[in-house]
């Protein structure tokens, strides 16, 4: 949330910077000699996303950072080229659960989908490289977010397979 903050506070600076731009040169009756900011639009899905791994639609598509599942998509490829495709099916289907629960805040999903990313690549990388407390903590704050949901007899399914 703080990226987004940062991010929010620096295109309205530079906003201001432009239409400060624009009366100095209405001003000076000099135009296109000072240089403005380019401002890039936030890009906005209207259709169906589909990644190898999991597919996200409808109304869910502007609701979840699908930078998140991208991630996710990818460490799932990963998974399945290393042998492991039961766990990548797993870690698919939970993401899509969690993308399309009607139980569960937007706010909570991004989180879940976040953690889910790191979980995802933790779980790409060989078994003696992997970072135990991390996982472990991130396995455990899901399971307390979804605790009292349908989504939580997936996510005990999930949790064998990464090897806790």
């Amino acid at each position: 949330m703080r990226h987004q903050a940062a991010r929010v506070r620096d295109v309205m600076l530079m906003e201001e910077h432009n239409r400060l731009v624009g009366d100095v040169e209405a001003l000076t009756g000099l135009y296109d000699v000072m240089p403005r900011y380019q401002i890039s639009s936030p890009v906005v899905h209207q259709g169906a996303v589909n990644f190898h791994n999991i597919k996200i639609e409808g109304s869910v598509v502007g609701a979840i950072n699908t930078g998140h599942v991208r991630q996710i998509d990818v460490a799932l490829s990963h998974i399945k080229a290393t042998g492991t495709p039961e766990l990548a099916k797993a870690l698919a289907d939970f993401t899509t659960a969690v993308a399309h629960s009607t139980e569960l805040p937007n706010e909570t999903k991004n989180e879940i989908l976040e953690q889910l990313a790191t979980i995802a690549k933790q779980a790409a990388t060989p078994k003696e490289s992997r970072s135990w407390a991390v996982l472990k903590a991130l396995v455990t704050s899901i399971g307390t977010q979804i605790a009292t949901t349908g989504l939580a007899e997936l996510w005990e399914k999930i949790k064998p397979l990464l090897g806790l």
